[in-house]
């Protein structure tokens, strides 16, 4: 399929508005754009663009960017896209009170049903497996979904959704498009410690762990392996490379990043259900990057259009100078395909037999 590809380091607003117009000069009917945070985009200015677009507009701003074989924290990328896209838009990612299955019933009403569904969400919203709950609801296993959280490595949540509607905040973002595509999704985490039961918890924050305070019995497993002692300071630094994993029906292991530490809960990207069964998770450099090779494979064969990466910004700051070691075992295994993505907050995928899921620290490959 004859796509236009274009990729700008620059953090300007100007270098993503010319090669905007590029992308539409070369006969593209949707975009798909990807920009760095730390291009540090004007929200009215860009919000007056997007709204202003002739075409369609998705996608997002996360913590950085690939484009190749490597990884930048400024920059943009704009995926000019052909044929017909339908793109559905849900607000209130943190809202209590929103029915999403009820919404997207009303949203996709008369619909055909898409063979891939390319999702963005505000990774720093509170409710996205609510919203992923809905999408199956209403989607079932049939399409292939791929996608990931959009946002900011500081974790203030500030608009990072590209819309027509301008630039958004608390923003789930559906396209819906009519090809078929494979995807391939591996973490390579390791059970070191469990399991334990969440005996309480809120959204995307644990508050108990087998009845004990949630962070007190995590920085006594940490500290004991680390040789540090972890607190509010130094959290992130040490838990990058501590998450947890909550299993599902089959031995899989979902994992949860637990980001930051507040009033003695662990607060994490993504929900965690109470009652739900989590293991302590450690990381080994060569069994991340093995796993990411594992994905690579599972879309090698896809086709010969370029391959969206989906990858946590935390398996970037967990393997350091080895992470361009992960990028080349993925460009090594898809024959000189393009490759190009993002470095997220959470990634979604459902690996196309199976229930959809909100990731945390996991590969994910998309082809067609």
């Amino acid at each position: 399929m004859d796509e236009t590809l274009l990729f700008s380091p620059e953090p300007t607003s100007k270098a993503l508005f010319r090669l905007a117009e590029q992308a539409l000069a070369d006969g593209a009917q949707a975009l798909m754009i990807l920009a760095a945070d730390g291009n540090r985009y004007d929200p009215v200015e860009l919000s007056s663009w997007l709204q202003a677009l002739p075409v369609p507009v998705c996608g997002g701003i996360f913590p950085q960017i690939v484009f190749g074989r490597m990884h930048h924290e400024t920059g943009c990328i704009v995926h000019g896209l052909k044929g017909q896209v339908r793109i559905i838009e849900t607000s209130g990612l943190s809202s209590s009170q929103a029915d999403y299955s009820a919404e997207l019933e009303s949203a996709l009403q008369d619909l055909p049903s898409p063979q891939t569904v390319f999702i963005v969400v505000d990774g720093l919203a509170q409710r996205i497996a609510a919203f992923l709950d809905g999408v199956y609801d209403m989607l079932g296993s049939d399409p292939v979904y791929f996608g990931g959280g959009a946002g900011s490595l500081d974790f203030q949540q500030r608009p990072c959704i590209f819309s027509n509607k301008g630039l958004l905040v608390d923003h789930a973002q559906m396209v819906l498009i009519d090809r078929p595509t494979r995807v391939g999704v591996r973490h390579g985490w390791q059970k070191h410690a469990g399991p334990f039961v969440v005996t309480q918890a809120e959204r995307n924050r644990i508050i108990s762990l087998d009845y004990q305070p949630a962070f007190e019995l995590y920085r006594t497993l940490v500290d004991a392996d680390c040789g540090d002692s972890i607190n509010s300071e130094n959290f992130f630094e040490i838990a990058k490379g501590y998450p947890f994993g909550m299993e599902r029906a089959g031995g899989e292991v979902v994992v949860r990043d637990p980001i930051t530490v507040i009033d003695g809960t662990l607060v994490c990207v993504g929900e965690v259900g109470p009652n739900s069964i989590v293991f302590l998770l450690k990381g080994q450099p060569e069994a991340l990057i093995a796993a990411a090779e594992s994905a690579a494979l599972a879309v090698k064969d896809a086709g010969d259009a370029p391959v969206i990466m989906i990858d946590c910004i935390s398996r970037v700051l967990f393997l350091e100078a080895r992470f361009e070691e992960e990028l080349a075992a993925v460009a090594a295994q898809l024959d000189g395909r393009a490759l190009f993505g993002a470095l997220t907050l959470g990634e979604i995928a459902n690996r196309g037999d199976g229930c959809l899921e909100f990731f945390n620290k996991t590969m994910v490959l998309a082809g067609s």
